[in-house]
């Protein structure tokens, strides 16, 4: 099966913010650009034959060319009075151009109207994976190696549907289960490697993230990973690079953020650091960390931005009461705030500042 690459707009909570790169689930294995061209002469000799769009669609598909994909789809339904495989191939450009809930009841109808495949049924288990409801994702990914079992695809799906759910032993060993299936099926090894990453195996991901990379040299996650190893085996500069090169390709991705606004502040480069830390307070993860919330109050109150900060440490009170560190700076921040200061210019500067 031949493995496609499509950038999806839709956004996931696998990692935040982090786009997913999704695969086409249909098989093509003539060269795309002869056989668009042998498609574009069939339909224009037999217009109302509506196999020959579904095909096209796949074609379109394969090369991202999304819009005339779906216009190509649609034609194929139409023609075929709602053909099962027909709403598959429609369900697939859809799901390419990040509209999961168009999809999915396309694909169910497809399931309702008899149509049997393994790559249908792994589209049911990723739609509902995005959905987060994993018990229906897992039956289908189920029902996809029944008919497939050595699908590289339902492993992976498999392994995603584990990991949500906690379960990372078994996932790294369907991660691994779909590469041995496809060596150089780059999803797996961008999971694995996270995953190995997570467990403070290092050295294990490494290869992973070598070869993901390679594929995938604008996949986010990927970066910020390979930062983390980096910053493991002492190497910083390179570390904050993929970090930065992380937030280039996606700015919300929160944890490339903090490790960058970290760095800035040692350095004091309070105003980059600032600029970094803000960028992630609205993510639950860090709004409610102590950790990130004494770096952000230090370089609010480093730039001036007094008020600010002592807003911060505040609300890091109310998680800690017994932050004592919380305590004396806000005592000092509130006479930094109340002090009187002669200056009527400096006190218009700072509370455009603040503004």
């Amino acid at each position: 099966m031949l493995l496609v690459l499509l950038m999806s707009l839709s956004s996931c909570d696998f990692e935040e913010g982090n786009k997913e790169q999704m695969v086409n689930l249909q098989e093509v294995k003539d060269d795309p650009a002869a056989q668009l061209q042998n498609l574009n002469a069939a339909i224009e000799n037999s217009k109302r034959d509506g196999s020959l769009y579904a095909r096209r669609a796949v074609v379109l598909l394969q090369k991202s060319n999304l819009e005339q994909a779906l216009q190509d789809a649609e034609e194929a339904v139409r023609l075929t009075k709602k053909e099962p495989y027909t709403l598959f191939v429609k369900a697939q450009v859809l799901r390419a151009m990040g509209k999961p809930e168009e999809a999915l009841p396309l694909a169910l109808t497809a399931e309702r109207n008899s149509y049997q495949s393994a790559s249908l049924y792994v589209l049911l288990g990723e739609l509902y994976l995005q959905r987060k409801e994993y018990k229906q994702a897992m039956e289908y990914v189920r029902k996809a190696q029944e008919l497939s079992p050595a699908d590289e695809f339902a492993f992976y799906y498999k392994g995603r549907v584990q990991e949500a759910t906690g379960d990372s032993a078994k996932a790294l060993q369907n991660y691994k289960l779909a590469l041995e299936q496809a060596p150089d099926f780059m999803q797996p090894q961008r999971e694995l490697a996270a995953l190995l990453v997570g467990k403070g195996e290092f050295y294990a991901a490494k290869p992973y993230l070598q070869s993901a990379i390679k594929k995938a040299p604008e996949d986010a996650k990927l970066w910020y990973n390979k930062g983390i190893v980096y910053q493991v085996d002492q190497k910083q500069d390179s570390a904050m690079q993929a970090f930065a090169k992380a937030v280039s390709i996606n700015d919300t991705l929160s944890g490339a953020q903090y490790k960058l606004g970290v760095h800035q502040l040692t350095l004091g480069n309070n105003e980059e650091a600032l600029e970094h830390l803000e960028k992630i307070y609205h993510n639950k993860k860090y709004k409610l960390n102590q950790e990130y919330l004494i770096k952000l109050a230090t370089a609010y109150e480093r730039t001036g931005l007094y008020t600010k900060a002592l807003t911060t440490y505040e609300r890091l009170l109310k998680i800690d009461p017994t932050a004592t560190y919380a305590n004396r700076s806000i005592a000092r921040l509130k006479y930094k705030v109340e002090r009187p200061i002669p200056d009527s210019a400096a006190v218009r500067l700072q509370e455009q500042i603040e503004r």
